[in-house]
């Protein structure tokens, strides 16, 4: 268990939530804007001020455990291109796999989160957010003000500056002229995700707007906003899947003719459409499966030091494991099992997706400060890397399936 300082101590339930309102006042002025969360009929915290305290080497090897994450998700990433059948075990769309015969040699995601377990046998990666990863806002702009409030250092001082050298990295890449707008889009209603586009679209540093995906315009000429200008460029933070059954402005399905836009690159998205192909969960499996025929001696040691061993049926995990949806999120449709009983289960969600079984790999209790006085949950490292670069890190504190309503707690350095 890491330790935390508290701004109240000792805990006083009504000392405690004034002196919470008054730090999530400061946070919602500069953009985050969930410090708590309604759902399930009741508001809920999500923001702790515990402040852990996080030794400086775990935090070196946490950045040595995302690069050598992300070359190994290059490398598969490069063999899946080499070998495209490989795709069809994937568990992605039928309506995407067009899509898929024709990536881009941009990088597979230029935004992208891994999530780790810490624990005394080292660190494990659990699963990669490379499609529409979030928690940046909170690990750049909440996570800046807790650490004033605390008087302490902000190891994520460094994001802005990760951020815009992705965006630079981005525009060559894409070939983005300076009369070129680049047009971001996400769910009008979703705050945090709407936010976390504010946030970005501030950084880019030439021309850009904001379309809500709700009024985006898409006909066989292409794709525009509703005032009919042409988007050739669009930053997405909305699952790529998600466009198959989504609307236009005008009422008409968006669905494959937003997909034939993009293969015949009218359209270039950001995250490009690989990296919905590397979000699936059944990469993890496709590591395992090839770990002895795609990949160098060096990067199988990386393969047994970080990742979980993850099959595509849970034969050769019996009884203890993790039941993953390929293309699950917030914990959806998840089930953990260990020598034989379920410790936990998601059954609203994706239950009619492909799943993946990977070893279960307990994650360490962690103590916090909440609204209801200390909690301690399972505690679970995320590791922003942008433009394949260790960028920031995003802790969370909740139960045994990391979901929507695990709470997000600021990190220093001891």
């Amino acid at each position: 268990m890491l330790p935390y300082q508290s701004l109240t101590k000792p805990f006083h339930p009504e000392t405690y939530l004034k002196s919470w309102e008054a730090v999530e006042k400061k946070v919602a002025e500069k953009g985050f804007t969930w410090a708590s969360l309604y759902e399930n009929y009741e508001d809920n915290q999500y923001m702790s001020d515990s402040l852990l305290l996080v030794p400086e080497m775990m935090v070196r090897e946490i950045e040595n455990a995302s690069r050598a994450a992300h070359d190994i998700f290059t490398k598969t990433y490069e063999q899946i291109v080499k070998n495209p059948h490989t795709i069809h075990e994937l568990g992605l769309p039928i309506m995407l796999w067009d899509l898929f015969q024709k990536l881009g040699k941009t990088k597979f995601s230029y935004f992208t989160r891994y999530d780790f377990i810490a624990s005394a046998s080292g660190l494990k990666i659990i699963e990669a957010n490379t499609d529409t990863p979030v928690g940046i806002v909170e690990s750049a702009i909440a996570q800046e003000v807790l650490c004033n409030e605390h008087k302490s250092k902000n190891p994520n001082a460094h994001i802005n500056q990760k951020v815009k050298s992705t965006w630079e990295q981005i525009i060559r890449d894409y070939d983005i002229r300076s009369s070129d707008t680049l047009y971001f889009t996400c769910a009008d209603w979703h705050d945090e995700d709407k936010q976390t586009v504010k946030y970005l679209m501030e950084l880019f540093p030439q021309q850009a707007k904001y379309v809500p995906l709700e009024q985006i315009v898409v006909d066989k000429e292409g794709v525009k906003t509703p005032d009919g200008e042409s988007i050739e460029f669009l930053y997405r933070l909305y699952p790529l899947e998600y466009f198959l059954e989504e609307q236009s402005g005008t009422g008409e399905p968006i669905g494959e003719q937003f997909l034939v836009h993009i293969i015949n690159k009218k359209l270039k998205v950001i995250n490009p459409p690989a990296a919905l192909l590397m979000q699936s969960k059944a990469i993890l499996a496709l590591i395992t499966a090839k770990k002895e025929e795609w990949y160098t001696r060096m990067e199988q040691a990386a393969i047994e030091k970080y990742f979980l061993p993850t099959y595509f049926s849970a034969d050769s995990l019996r009884d203890t494991y993790v039941k993953k949806p390929v293309l699950g999120r917030e914990g959806g449709g998840i089930r953990v099992v260990t020598n034989g009983r379920i410790l936990d289960e998601d059954v609203d969600y994706y239950q009619d997706q492909q799943a993946v079984y990977q070893q279960y790999f307990p994650m360490p209790d962690q103590t916090i400060d909440t609204w209801d006085g200390p909690y301690t949950g399972k505690l679970l490292i995320g590791s922003h890397v942008m433009n394949g670069e260790p960028s920031g890190l995003f802790f969370r504190v909740g139960g045994f399936i990391t979901g929507n309503l695990s709470m997000f707690v600021p990190y220093t350095t001891a």
